[in-house]
């Protein structure tokens, strides 16, 4: 998956995990209750305009609206991928990465960026800087998610809920 992405490993959970694994002979229907709590979250920061831990994101300096939303093509392309070990989820979207770290768009020898501006005037420049946007739980430099403490708690809970469900013990 390109773009940007993340894979859970809790080290506080890797024993429940474990536990998890010896209870059910595929856990994967569990590992996709996982996801789909994550990816729900990750849609709900988009809906409110704010990062995991629920700091807002950084307001629209060129148009209305609410930032990241205006086609949802980049929240509609955040999936859960489960399998047997684990989950994985992230977005194949190309503007991702700069999009939930900021950076500088540079444009190239001879040419220049363009973009809507205010009242739908066109805006050109050589240079943009986009302000980072977290929509997923990870900080730059990380590849391992830690999850905040709402999060984690949802996770808990739609397990639990599988495995009552299921008619498994949990």
């Amino acid at each position: 998956m390109a773009g940007i992405t993340f894979k859970i490993d809790d080290s506080g959970a890797v024993a429940k995990i474990r536990f998890l694994d010896k209870l059910v002979a595929n856990p994967r229907p569990a590992y996709v209750a996982v996801g789909r709590v994550l990816v729900n979250r990750i849609r709900l920061c988009f809906r409110m305009g704010v990062d995991p831990w629920g700091s807002p994101w950084a307001a629209l300096k060129f148009r209305r609206g609410q930032p990241l939303r205006d086609t949802g093509r980049l929240m509609a392309s955040v999936v859960a991928n489960p399998d047997d070990k684990g989950v994985t989820v992230g977005t194949n979207a190309r503007q991702a990465r700069l999009q939930h770290y900021g950076g500088t768009v540079v444009a190239g020898p001879g040419k220049t960026l363009a973009f809507p501006g205010p009242g739908g005037a066109m805006v050109f420049a050589k240079r943009v800087t986009i302000p980072g946007r977290p929509f997923m739980p990870l900080k730059r430099g990380q590849t391992v998610a830690t999850l905040p403490a709402a999060w984690s708690v949802d996770v808990i809970r739609a397990l639990r809920n599988y495995f009552t469900v299921t008619g498994k013990p949990g």
